[in-house]
């Protein structure tokens, strides 16, 4: 007989649940109802298994964003990322490489900017502006976060923020787009009808914001934000975090080049956790708590939106070829580079379809 079929009659004698070893890395059990389960472990496969081989679970957990996912999916552990910090592990482990904290540090005012915006009455209104390089890394830095004002107190604070008049977009929650705030109404005067949101911001000079209309999934924005701070150990993160300023606390206010909100509200960010009789009959939730997540949601909304960078001009893009030439003292080369470089870009050829061409057109000698 074989081991498997031994295995599997082993279990009809045991408790439901209980795994009986086949051989490494594969077991069987039995559940309430009867059913026969196999399980097969990475272990299983001789070039796979760290007794012999453990250079193979070093390399691959680096392409897993937390211990949780590689626990759920490689080690089989059901229960596994429940109540778990998303982003702090990450953070705090490649602090150096996501968060810069040089003093001096500023954006290059050719860069593109976007920002995404969540207002809140009671709850903190978050606006988070980001940078994105030539390269599309996202970096966020200038952020305003404060609770508990009127839209009238929040203007003056958003028309102070450095480069606000710069941002190209700024992505934002739907919701302040419905004509829901009920306008005050007045014995002996027209009825007012409502207003939304954004018309109220509009009436106070802020004319910035654009509805967010992709997908709003925090599960989503988890998934995607550590995409870009995948394996680290080999490549530069393609989001970064400008604060030099961080605290275990919110800070409100304006914060015209820091994100200390943001950080602060990623490294508390926790999945949903299950109680011991649901995990029973569900697999762990990947829902994130729905709690100090102002600026994440902000955040989430740039992030979601996919920014592009903002192509260098011809003149950008010639004056960085022909560096390296004046750098070295040839200004002769650099001069015939640089406009080789422009007279190149300036001349687009025409294609025609067909025999004819307008008797205008010349071909170019040389092309």
């Amino acid at each position: 007989m074989s081991r498997a079929k031994q295995a599997a009659r082993k279990t009809e004698e045991l408790p439901p649940q209980t795994p009986v070893e086949i051989r490494r890395g594969v077991s069987t059990r039995r559940t309430q109802a009867g059913i026969q389960v196999t399980t097969f472990h990475y272990s299983a496969h001789p070039e796979r298994d760290p007794e012999t081989y453990p250079e193979w679970k070093a390399v691959e957990r680096k392409l897993y964003t937390s211990e949780a996912s590689w626990q759920r999916e490689q080690e089989i552990v059901d229960e596994a990322g429940g109540g778990e910090l998303v982003f702090a592990d990450t953070l705090l482990t490649y602090w150096d490489k996501i968060i810069i904290t040089d003093p001096g540090w500023r954006p290059d005012p050719a860069w593109r900017i976007e920002a995404g915006f969540d207002h809140g009455r009671t709850n903190p209104t978050a606006l988070e502006r980001c940078y994105i390089d030539h390269n599309g890394t996202i970096i966020f830095c200038g952020e305003y976060y404060q609770a508990s004002k009127e839209i009238w107190e929040h203007a003056p604070q958003l028309f102070k923020m450095a480069d606000v008049r710069k941002i190209a977009a700024c992505h934002s929650d739907p919701t302040i787009f419905d004509a829901n705030f009920q306008q005050s109404q007045i014995s002996g005067r027209p009825q007012e009808r409502a207003k939304s949101v954004n018309e109220l911001y509009v009436e106070n000079g802020i004319g910035l914001f654009t509805p967010f209309v992709m997908d709003r999934s925090d599960v989503s924005f988890a998934a995607r934000l550590m995409s870009h701070w995948t394996n680290l150990d080999e490549r530069e993160p393609t989001v970064k975090i400008v604060c030099r300023n961080y605290a275990e606390k919110p800070q409100p206010g304006l914060h015209n080049w820091d994100c200390p909100n943001l950080l602060w509200e990623l490294m508390r960010t926790r999945r949903v956790k299950l109680s011991a009789l649901q995990l029973l009959s569900r697999n762990a939730a990947e829902a994130i708590v729905d709690k100090d997540n102002h600026a994440r949601d902000a955040c989430k909304y740039v992030l979601m939106a996919r920014p592009e960078p903002r192509e260098k001009t011809v003149q950008e893009r010639a004056a960085e070829a022909v560096k390296p030439l004046a750098e070295q003292g040839d200004l002769t080369s650099a001069l015939i580079r640089y406009t080789q470089i422009m007279e190149e870009a300036e001349y687009r050829p025409t294609i025609f379809i067909g025999r004819y061409r307008p008797r205008w057109y010349r071909r170019k000698p040389g092309y």
